[in-house]
C-alpha cells in the first residue's frame, strides 16, 4: 500500500506544482536541503548502534535535549542522529548538538525513506510529538525497526484523520500498531485519543511534556548586560518583547506599543519574527508606524542606535536568540497568537518568570495555556483593544507583573520530569530489542 501514498503525495505535487515552483524560486525554506530531502545523504559509517531522532523544527530541536544528553550518559557506545523538516531547525539542531549527523528529514516516498534508512541503519526510530508519516512508519516496519513517539500528541482532528488514513491503508494501522512500537503520550487526553486509534493499551503511556525539562529558568546577568547595552537600553528604560510574531501582528503590536508610549516614558519595543525572512516586510510595517528600526545583525557589527532609541524598534533578525531576548523584558508578549495560527510556545517566558500575554488563537499550546490560566499566570487578549488595556495594566503595576511571573515559572517547575520517563521507556525498547549491547 506504500503505492496508494505514492500515487496521492505525487497527485499532490502535480496539481500543485505551480504554487511549489513558485515558492521555491522565491523562498528559501522551500529549496533547502532538497538533494537531502530527496534522499541523497551520507552513509552512516559507524558499526555503533544507532538511534534516529525526528524533530519537525526549532521547539522540537530544543525539546529533545535534555533526552540526547541522557541518552549519551547511559548508552555512551550509541550513535545518536537527528533530523528535521525546517531549515531553522536544522541551523538550531546543528548548534544544540555539535559533531552530530544532522540532516533533513525525507519526503515520504517510499522509495526515498527506504533509501535513508538503509544508508542510516538506525537501532530504533524516535518520533517527536505527531511525526506520523505513512510511508517511513511501512518502511521502518518492514524493517522490523522499533519506533517511539515521545511527546506524543494527537488533536480530535488528526484523530479523524488518521482513522480514515487506517481504514484506508490496513499496512499503514499495522505498521503504526505493531507490537514493537510505544507510544509516550504528553496528556491522559493525547493517550486516550491514542488508544481510540486502535494503539494496544499497553503500548501507551503517559509520561509528561518533555518541553518543561529543557525549559531555562535562568539566563546568566552577564549576558542580559551585554544584550541590554547592545539595545542601549538602560535602568529607566521598560521594555516589552513581542516574539514569534506572525503576518497581521506585528502593525497591531506598533499601534499598540505607540499609544502606551503616550502613558509610560521611556518605553522600548524589541520584535522577535518568528521567521527571519519576513524582515523587510517588518521594517516596512515599523516605518509606516512612524518608528526607526535597528536590526540586530547590524548592532552586532558595531551599529549604534544612537540619540533616537526611545523612537528605535530593535527588530531581532537572527535565529535561536529569542530565549535571551526574553530574558530583558518587563513584559512578553508571544506571536501566532493574534492571528488564527496555533501559537507559539509561551512556556519559553514562562520559565524566565515574566508576565505574559498571548491573543485568543493557541489551539496548537492547548496544555500549556490551561495549565498557566489555572494558575493565573497568563494573559488572553482577543484584539488590539484588549491588548493594549491588558499590557498597560501589567507596565504600569510591575509589583503584580512580577507575581504573575512567579507564578508562571512555578507551573514550569511543576511540571518536569518526562525526559527521565521517556528514557526509560527507550531503555526497555533499546534491552527488550537487544539493540544495544548489554
Amino acid at each position: 500500500m506504500s503505492i496508494l501514498f505514492d500515487a496521492v503525495y505525487v497527485t499532490a505535487l502535480t496539481v500543485g506544482s505551480p504554487y511549489f515552483f513558485l515558492k521555491f524560486i522565491t523562498n528559501e525554506r522551500y529549496r533547502s536541503g532538497l538533494v537531502q530531502r530527496l534522499g541523497w545523504v551520507n552513509t552512516r559509517k559507524s558499526e555503533n548502534a544507532c538511534i534516529w531522532i525526528h524533530c519537525a523544527s526549532v521547539g522540537e530541536v530544543l525539546t529533545v535535549k535534555a533526552l540526547v544528553k541522557s541518552i549519551e550518559k547511559e548508552f555512551n557506545n550509541l550513535d545518536i542522529i537527528i533530523s528535521t523538516n525546517t531549515n531553522t531547525g536544522l541551523s538550531v539542531a546543528t548548534r544544540c548538538f555539535a559533531g552530530k549527523k544532522i540532516f533533513y528529514f525525507p519526503l515520504d516516498l517510499s522509495w526515498v525513506v527506504d533509501k535513508v534508512l538503509k544508508a542510516m541503519q538506525p537501532s530504533c526510530v524516535v518520533l517527536v510529538e505527531l511525526e506520523i508519516w505513512p510511508n517511513f512508519l511501512i518502511t521502518a516496519a518492514k524493517m522490523r525497526l522499533p519506533v517511539i513517539l515521545l511527546n506524543a500528541r494527537i488533536s480530535e482532528k488528526s484523530l479523524k484523520w488518521y482513522r480514515v488514513l487506517s481504514k484506508i491503508s490496513k499496512e499503514f494501522f499495522e505498521s503504526l500498531a505493531r507490537k514493537e512500537n510505544v507510544f509516550c503520550a504528553r496528556t491522559t487526553t493525547d493517550a486516550a485519543r491514542i488508544i481510540n486509534l486502535g494503539i494496544p493499551e499497553a503500548q501507551v503511556f503517559v509520561t509528561g511534556n518533555m518541553k518543561f525539562d529543557n525549559l531555562v529558568t535562568e539566563v546568566s546577568e552577564d549576558m542580559k548586560r551585554r544584550l541590554l547595552c547592545l539595545f542601549e537600553i538602560d535602568k529607566e528604560n521598560t521594555v516589552i518583547v513581542c516574539g514569534s510574531t506572525h503576518e497581521g501582528e506585528e502593525l497591531v503590536i506598533l499601534k499598540v506599543f505607540k499609544q502606551i508610549r503616550t502613558k509610560i516614558e521611556n518605553l522600548r519595543l524589541v520584535l522577535v519574527p518568528r521567521h527571519i525572512e519576513r524582515v523587510n516586510d517588518v521594517i516596512k510595517a515599523i516605518e509606516s508606524a512612524g518608528f526607526k528600526y535597528a536590526r540586530k545583525t547590524f548592532l552586532d557589527k558595531g551599529e549604534k542606535i544612537g540619540k533616537d532609541k526611545n523612537e528605535t524598534v530593535v527588530l531581532v533578525d537572527t535565529v535561536g536568540e529569542l530565549l535571551t531576548t526574553y530574558s530583558i523584558a518587563d513584559c512578553v508578549f508571544v506571536g501566532k497568537s493574534l492571528v488564527p495560527q496555533g501559537g507559539q510556545n509561551m512556556m519559553e517566558p514562562a520559565g524566565l518568570a515574566k508576565p505574559i500575554l498571548v491573543g485568543p488563537h493557541t489551539f496548537n499550546f492547548h496544555e500549556e495555556v490551561q495549565l498557566l490560566r489555572e494558575a493565573n499566570a497568563i494573559e488572553i487578549v482577543q484584539n488590539e483593544s484588549a491588548l493594549l488595556t491588558k499590557m498597560t495594566y501589567l507596565l504600569e503595576h510591575q509589583d503584580e507583573a512580577l507575581e504573575m511571573g512567579k507564578r508562571a515559572q512555578a507551573v514550569v517547575m511543576k511540571q518536569r520530569g518526562a525526559t527521565d520517563r521517556n528514557v526509560k521507556a527507550l531503555r526497555n525498547i533499546l534491552l527488550k530489542e537487544r539493540k544495544v549491547p548489554v
